[in-house]
């Protein structure tokens, strides 16, 4: 394991080396990680760390050209737009005990508008929490009404910070989906629960597999664009 607080400078930049010894991991892979100044490195058990930090090393270039393709983190501000399933929104911040406000609960969207009851130092959490929250309801209906068109059973929808993938799917029938995926078009988000429904079927990438996800929405190709040319500015929101 490379030691705590082992750092790679790029122009200027410190970044912490994250390792993550794997059991089924053949190679070393990399990845930025979101919303932090850190470089994580999966590896195969017992990889010696020289091997590791000279193949860090060795991706400098990369990781600069990430770096410079990277959006800026988003802040969760009053006043500040953020896309919804892919429409803007802005966020409003209303003072708790606000009579105006009185009869509305603590958060709703009106008009475009992302309204949240809440002290300004709590607002980020709150409008996180909010996201979660609509994006774990958005998935749910499509991942279900597309499992019993397939007569396929979901054990677990779990909604996760992941960086490195949009969706996955288990051997046992979890699907997780990364919370980011809110900020995504609804046809977008709607391909990617398709694409894990569709692995309850096929745990692969067989003509198959993509006939089926066709077959569970009609976007895949449009959206798979979209998340290639968009994925990384997903990733500022944190």
């Amino acid at each position: 394991m490379v030691k705590k607080n082992t750092y790679l400078d790029i122009q200027g930049q410190k970044l912490e080396v994250i390792v993550q010894p794997h059991p089924t991991s053949k190679k070393l892979s990399l990845r930025l990680v979101a919303g932090k100044a850190a470089i994580k490195v999966v590896s195969p058990p017992n990889y010696p760390i020289a091997d590791i930090l000279d193949f860090v090393e060795r991706q400098r270039n990369w990781i600069t050209d990430r770096l410079d393709k990277q959006s800026p983190s988003v802040s969760y501000e009053d006043g500040s737009n953020i896309p919804i399933l892919g429409r803007e929104h802005k966020i409003v911040r209303i003072e708790p005990g606000t009579k105006t406000y009185s009869q509305k609960g603590a958060v709703w969207l009106e008009a475009n508008q992302l309204y949240i009851k809440s002290h300004a130092e709590h607002l980020p959490r709150r409008v996180r929490d909010f996201l979660k929250k609509q994006v774990r309801f958005e998935i749910n209906l499509r991942a279900q009404e597309k499992a019993a068109r397939i007569n396929k059973k979901i054990t677990a929808i779990r909604i996760k910070d992941t960086t490195s993938r949009w969706g996955s799917c288990s051997t046992k029938g979890n699907l997780n989906f990364s919370w980011r995926l809110i900020f995504s078009p609804e046809e977008v988000l709607d391909y990617v629960v398709a694409h894990e429904v569709a692995h309850l079927e096929h745990m692969n990438h067989s003509a198959e597999f993509w006939a089926l996800v066709d077959q569970l929405t009609s976007t895949r190709k449009a959206s798979q664009q979209w998340l290639k040319r968009n994925g990384n500015q997903l990733l500022s929101y944190s």
